[in-house]
């Protein structure tokens, strides 16, 4: 009787997750039905017309597949674009997985400082290169604002720290591949604080009793993290892995994204053509984003068994 109400009792939580899970979905799809559908079918009809809008009317001229085959034949920057930012996505999925699982499994344990620590990692004002730069560039023109070269302009503007580093140097190539690895330091830093908080909440669902059954067989810390925590983790290493894809895909300095934005609102004013860059890198992404899912499922899946 006992084991009847608790397949009962874990029947009904099942039950109620599940709703949960449901309703969550129909509100996300019900905002996506109000305000996305209309405005993603809207630039699928651009990418097939030339779109042309004089006095407020927008006119489409249906051009069929003229903008994508230019877009892979004639267009002599969107290829080498596409190639970079697909290559920087990722760069930046592995380096934001494996950084922010590190830290996570770090942050987990306890010593002094801990909580000191975690609030560190989620203040990007703190870890930004840019902010403390800005700040050091105030100070050092503040310090130096009433001195003034020949021309009479001030002597020290700001400081490129860079580039004063390859000039010092001779432009040593071994210091521009370390500035530039500096420089990707932050930006995994800046890009890893939902990743870690996602890793330290599946690390503390994980049974202390699990470790504490290793500890007795004789398992070391090492073995207890590749046959224990990767294992039970890995349903949020796939949730990271989407979340850092997706967050790749729309990240400001994409320089494809800047490009399609140029061309739909700069010079050219060529919303067809750029409707139809969107389309092609979005295509691109949506099968990176299945075949990383499932391929990772399975893995999972395999790894829970």
């Amino acid at each position: 009787m006992q084991q009847i109400k608790k397949r009962r009792k874990r029947s009904g939580l099942e039950r109620n997750k599940a709703l949960t899970g449901r309703i969550i979905c129909y509100f996300w799809l019900a905002g996506f039905l109000l305000f996305m559908a209309a405005p993603l079918v809207q630039s699928l009809r651009y990418s097939f017309s030339r779109v042309d809008i004089t006095q407020g009317n927008v006119t489409l001229t249906p051009t069929g597949l003229n903008h994508y085959t230019h877009a892979f034949t004639a267009d002599a920057q969107f290829l080498p674009m596409l190639f970079d930012s697909l290559t920087v996505i990722v760069v930046d999925v592995l380096l934001v997985t494996f950084f922010s699982l590190f830290v996570a499994v770090m942050l987990n344990r306890k010593f002094p400082g801990r909580a000191l620590l975690r609030a560190i990692f989620f203040l990007p004002v703190i870890i930004t290169s840019g902010a403390l730069v800005y700040v050091m560039q105030s100070d050092v023109t503040a310090q130096f604002a009433g001195t003034t070269g020949q021309a009479g302009m001030p002597m020290l503007q700001t400081v490129d720290f860079k580039e004063m580093l390859m000039t010092l140097t001779n432009n040593n190539p071994a210091v521009a591949v370390l500035t530039d690895a500096i420089d990707r330091v932050y930006q995994i830093i800046w890009k890893s604080g939902v990743q870690i908080l996602l890793f330290i909440a599946g690390l503390q669902a994980i049974s202390p009793a699990l470790y504490e059954s290793a500890e007795v067989e004789g398992s070391t810390s090492w073995e207890s993290f590749w046959k224990i925590t990767l294992p039970m983790i890995s349903p949020i290493i796939v949730i990271n892995l989407v979340y850092t894809i997706i967050d790749s895909f729309t990240d400001y300095n994409n320089t494809l994204l800047r490009y399609i934005q140029d061309m739909a609102f700069g010079t050219t004013l060529n919303q067809g053509y750029s409707a139809a860059l969107a389309w092609i890198f979005f295509g691109i992404i949506s099968v990176l984003l299945a075949l990383s899912m499932g391929l990772l499922s399975r893995k999972v899946f395999y790894m829970n068994d």
